[in-house]
């Protein structure tokens, strides 16, 4: 399960902070790490840091160390985006992370409009944030590259709301707060979500890549619609 990085995606993405090896692992298993351990007969002894199958109270779900192992250990290449208008070439190193997701989630069965593409994504992310990965919104719980919240997170967890609904029961994520600031899974539960958001509209006319967009931002038709007017803007100068 060890990661290889090849030096052609080091240089790619340079700017992105890559784990050790040690801390990532495929789906179904988690990193242990190290911590002392009394044995039995009182005797402290040192357990090193190490990989482990998931089973007991570890829910079904991705953890931070299987979304850096998928990313980083995935062998496709990637075609460089076009920047986006006004911001020059921010964001290049995230070219690759929007498209692998998209990719990873459609093939997991996550269904996304035909007209969704990853620079409508990466148009997203600079309406959102500006490719400020450590952005955080003074109103709201909203941080990072695509703005995610806390809700967010406990809706895609598969975790219920005060009344008991469960929202996302499949393709879940389970990562903490702090793990929103880490621009590639950011970028994995952005793109989950807007799969999720995706499946809640119920309007098959309605159904295509801007009415997404705007239900990404609000429930609000106005709002939404205003904010998908931005994202489309800085998409066709962009393309």
């Amino acid at each position: 399960m060890e990661s290889v990085v090849s030096p052609e995606r080091e240089t790619k993405l340079d700017n992105m902070n890559k784990p050790h090896p040690s801390e990532m692992c495929a789906p179904g298993y988690h990193v242990v790490q190290g911590h002392k351990r009394i044995c039995k007969s009182g005797t402290t002894t040192w357990v090193d840091e190490h990989i482990r199958k998931n089973h007991g109270k570890i829910r079904p779900g991705l953890l931070q160390e299987n979304i850096w192992y998928l990313f980083w250990n995935n062998k496709k290449k990637y075609p460089a985006l076009k920047p986006i208008s006004g911001f020059k070439n921010k964001g290049v190193e995230y070219d690759e992370v929007i498209q692998f997701w998209l990719d990873y989630w459609k093939a997991q069965g996550v269904i996304y409009p035909a007209d969704l593409n990853p620079l409508m994504i990466k148009a997203i992310i600079a309406l959102e944030s500006g490719f400020n990965e450590k952005v955080k919104n003074k109103k709201s719980t909203a941080e990072g590259l695509m703005q995610i919240t806390d809700q967010s997170l406990r809706i895609l967890g598969g975790f219920p709301d005060g009344d008991g609904w469960t929202e996302v029961k499949n393709n879940l994520i389970h990562v903490v707060k702090t793990d929103k600031l880490d621009p590639l899974i950011n970028i994995a539960i952005g793109i989950r979500l807007l799969g999720h958001k995706y499946s809640q509209i119920r309007n098959a006319k309605l159904k295509d890549a801007w009415r997404l967009i705007a239900t990404y931002n609000s429930k609000n038709e106005k709002v939404g619609g205003e904010y998908a007017n931005k994202v489309r803007k800085l998409y066709n100068s962009s393309k």
